[in-house]
């Protein structure tokens, strides 16, 4: 049985907030396991993360799962962000580093590392705890055995499962699983998917991060540049082949990148509601 997961990134208005809770509601009819909502920027008047989270909270049967970023938050200002989601009934969160701004050795104690920050909030709360992975490597890693010896600290300062950056070659991930494996670390390692919609974007997205995008994936798109519903078109054909290959492969749990895009999102997990009913009706049959 193939399960999913989404995640959206807070919307900057209000009519993006309707529009948001309006793709949650028609997303939640696949019951997906959480739709995750990305961390808004500190320095915003607003917590639009929060917001967007007590927005979905309640209206719709899906868990919500915050992004907590400790990285440009002192230790008393993360941990009050994660009472305050406890408090409105929030039981999972997406817990990372983020990105370490500018100077820290004068601000208020943090946490230098993301194990600390796991260890603290399985401490204090009963979340269950998500964190990052890639396939590819951090895009800071020194090198292949230390990314994995933090990777492994994750996991023993309390996290549930591994979400992994996107990817386009299924082969990393699988050298990826192999990794965690061979360490030890037994939480579910859970397959970030992108499907592209804008290949530009997606270019950019890559260089930012470290991620490659294999050469004939490059040329599918060349050939159809500037034709945007080609390259939606394309990017769900290429999404739901890498998802079958996994599939294959042994992987029945799937987190899904949507760029609050959940059009595209729907019609590949449609993909495979629609045919696992089938596969169940001939089951059904064969046993009647």
């Amino acid at each position: 049985m193939l399960e999913f997961s989404l995640e959206y990134f807070p919307p900057s208005d209000n009519t993006g907030l309707s529009s948001l809770l309006e793709q949650a509601k028609t997303m939640s009819a696949f019951s997906p396991l959480y739709i995750s909502v990305t961390h808004s920027a500190k320095d915003l008047p607003v917590n639009k993360t929060l917001n967007t989270v007590e927005s979905l909270n309640g209206k719709i049967p899906t868990r919500i799962t915050p992004h907590l970023t400790c990285a440009p938050y002192s230790i008393s200002e993360i941990m009050s962000s994660a009472r305050e989601y406890q408090s409105i009934g929030i039981d999972s969160v997406v817990a990372l580093r983020g990105h370490v701004n500018g100077d820290q050795d004068h601000r208020d104690p943090f946490f230098n590392y993301s194990p600390d920050f796991i260890q603290a909030l399985n401490d204090e709360f009963r979340f269950n705890i998500s964190i990052s992975g890639y396939p590819e490597g951090h895009p800071e890693k020194i090198d292949d055995y230390l990314d994995f010896e933090y990777l492994k600290k994750k996991c023993d300062a309390g996290a549930n499962e591994i979400l992994t950056q996107w990817f386009f070659s299924n082969d990393y991930f699988y050298q990826y699983r192999d990794r965690c494996d061979e360490k030890g670390i037994s939480i579910p390692v859970v397959p970030g998917i992108l499907p592209i919609s804008d290949i530009d974007k997606v270019k950019h997205f890559a260089n930012v991060c470290g991620s490659k995008i294999p050469a004939n994936i490059l040329e599918r798109f060349e050939s159809i540049k500037g034709d945007h519903s080609d390259q939606e078109s394309l990017g769900i054909e290429i999404a739901i082949s890498q998802i079958e290959e996994l599939h294959k492969n042994g992987i029945d749990n799937f987190h899904l990148y949507t760029l609050n895009r959940s059009a595209m999102t729907e019609r590949i997990i449609e993909n495979f509601r629609d045919r696992l009913m089938s596969e169940s009706l001939e089951q059904e049959k064969k046993a009647s």
